[in-house]
């Protein structure tokens, strides 16, 4: 999460351009060390481990040994084997891999968030990917907030996705108010949550229960089934035909599309994204694609001046982890 998530969730709009470079080009915002996963019960052995490869060739803000470090944890948790790829994509690599994970690639090596904005992936590599899915490959596809969908659009194009290309202030997803969908993903049982007390929903930064009030160690026990995910800002997108929403956005959901990002100002565009998605799955051929708009909700990070922790171990991410752990057995086919 970052000060212009904060912003843009409390409806302030006038941003500095001074601070305008900070939420990620911030050399402080790093993988949080300490991080431990919940999941203790590994659905995976070495016998029938999927491979997933972890983009690391197109400048990735989000890698395997970094800001992501945590996801990766996730998934060894659960027994997955986890591999960083730092070569184009091409058929004969992504046919080793079961599972696919770009998150939020870069068009080139940035100090700053200037146009031009170029493309990150070539158009042979598209070819390749939908070509991989379409034979029954599995995609988890990461596009944070502007530019990062920007410059993958000739990908989420041919996926039949639409972004906004701006900001979207923090979000809490909820099966209390159906902007978290009824799903295989979301009904399925993560035993770690077990010992988790319930749901619960945020208003404005505070935490409250799912249904008013505040949040005490009084409240029932988790079911196991995912009943709530935090989203720390992003952007969001229109799901193409087919698809299941799991994140929607509510009610008073907006985008700012500034012409530079992050240098917001009051006459900075906004676009109503009530309705759209910040996290959809759909079949694509014989394969199946997970595309989120947000990055932090799948991440333990840590501002290395303050202390301070963002994502999965922040107040109303508790269920992340599970949700999480539910989209990879969709994607594995193992649920």
């Amino acid at each position: 999460m970052t000060w212009l998530a904060k912003a843009l969730t409390a409806g302030m709009f006038t941003v500095s351009v001074g601070l305008g470079m900070i939420a990620c080009t911030d050399s402080t915002q790093q993988g949080d060390p300490d991080f431990t996963p919940q999941n203790t019960e590994q659905r995976f052995s070495a016998d029938n481990s999927p491979l997933v490869l972890f983009d690391e060739a197109h400048h990735n803000f989000l890698t395997m040994h970094g800001r992501y470090r945590a996801f990766t944890q996730v998934l060894q948790s659960d027994g997955y084997t986890v591999k960083a790829r730092s070569q184009p994509f091409s058929t004969t690599h992504l046919n080793q891999a079961d599972i696919l994970v770009i998150a939020n690639a870069l068009d080139r090596h940035r100090t700053d968030w200037s146009p031009p904005f170029g493309q990150a992936f070539t158009a042979k590599e598209v070819s390749a990917v939908i070509s991989w899915i379409e034979q029954g490959g599995s995609l988890f596809l990461v596009a944070d907030h502007t530019p990062f969908p920007r410059v993958i659009d000739n990908l989420t194009t041919a996926l039949g996705v639409e972004f906004s290309h701006g900001h979207v202030g923090e979000a809490q997803f909820s099966t209390a108010d159906n902007t978290l969908a009824q799903h295989a993903i979301t009904l399925a049982v993560v035993p770690a949550l077990r010992t988790l007390p319930g749901a619960v929903s945020m208003t404005g930064f505070g935490v409250t229960s799912a249904v008013g009030g505040v949040a005490s160690a009084a409240a029932e026990q988790s079911t196991g089934q995912i009943e709530q995910v935090r989203s720390f800002g992003g952007s969001a997108f229109k799901v193409p035909q087919g698809a299941v929403s799991l994140l929607t956005l509510g009610p008073g959901k907006i985008a700012v599309t500034p012409e530079i990002p992050f240098q917001i100002t009051a006459d900075s565009p906004r676009v109503d994204v009530a309705g759209w998605s910040q996290g959809a799955v759909f079949e694509f051929g014989k394969g199946r694609v997970a595309i989120f708009a947000e990055g932090m909700m799948f991440s333990s990070q840590v501002d290395s001046k303050s202390g301070k922790k963002y994502g999965l171990a922040s107040p109303g991410a508790e269920h992340n982890e599970g949700f999480l752990l539910n989209v990879m057995h969709w994607l594995a086919r193992a649920e």
